[in-house]
């Protein structure tokens, strides 16, 4: 996610990672499956891990995949997949599973040069998985649950590291917890939250609302990298939003 500018604002940009990921110049395409690669390897590696494997497999069978997205050039096929950078990836790791069960099966492993890029997985991969009960859920609503919950991280890192540059770290951290519980004031104590920070009521009210405000805006902007149009944008969110009802 892009850092605020000098004066505070938050960057829009059209240049989407699914557009950087299909760039024809190599190296742009390469840091963009870098980017894609330490963003969301941990909701590929549940799905793979859903689906039967241990730990040192699903590594594998991760590295393997994501090595493979460039140099099979497989990436031209996000728009068979509703422009969905999710859609595209799940269904993609699917088929590379089944093709390296199958080559398994015939004892054919074979290793797939990572060329160039950093693919270097959390070192407490495994200990998360298991921390983090799945419950009955299948792999495919594990995997956009575990896709919303990464990219919801990312939104609010952004939105802290947004308030922290323009010297209001004591507003957002005083608004934290009403942000995380749903974003209404309801259940808290606004007059006291307000009296701490040496600010009205009303003026706590506003800052809540710009706050709320910016968290839509950035996560728009983080949703907008990985679908290919404006108009899916609602959409993936109100889908992803699904995702985590019952968590």
């Amino acid at each position: 996610m892009n850092s605020p500018n000098a004066n505070g604002q938050m960057p829009s940009t059209d240049w989407t990672l699914i557009a950087r990921l299909q760039s024809t110049d190599s190296a742009t395409s390469t840091r963009a499956l870098d980017e894609l690669c330490q963003q969301y390897h941990y909701p590929l590696y549940c799905l793979i891990r859903s689906r039967g494997l241990a730990h040192h497999d699903a590594e594998d069978a991760l590295h393997d995949f994501l090595a493979k997205l460039l140099r099979l050039d497989s990436l031209k096929g996000i728009d068979q997949e509703k422009g969905r950078l999710r859609t595209f990836l799940a269904k993609a790791l699917e088929r590379s599973l089944i093709t390296r069960h199958h080559r398994e099966s015939r004892r054919e492993r074979r290793e797939v040069p990572a060329e160039g890029l950093s693919l270097t997985f959390d070192a407490d991969l495994a200990d998360r998985y298991a921390s983090e009960a799945a419950g009955d859920l299948p792999p495919d609503k594990l995997f956009d649950r575990k896709w919303c919950e990464q990219m919801l991280r990312r939104v609010f890192r952004g939105l802290q590291d947004h308030y922290h540059r323009r010297g209001k770290h004591r507003l957002f951290e005083s608004l934290r917890p009403i942000l995380l519980s749903g974003g209404s004031l309801r259940g808290h104590d606004p007059a006291g939250i307000a009296a701490a920070l040496d600010m009205s009521e009303p003026a706590l009210r506003t800052a809540l609302v710009r706050l709320l405000r910016d968290y839509r805006r950035l996560l728009e902007r983080e949703v907008r990298q990985t679908v290919e149009s404006k108009e899916d944008v609602n959409a993936e969110i109100t889908e992803l939003m699904r995702s985590m009802e019952g968590s």
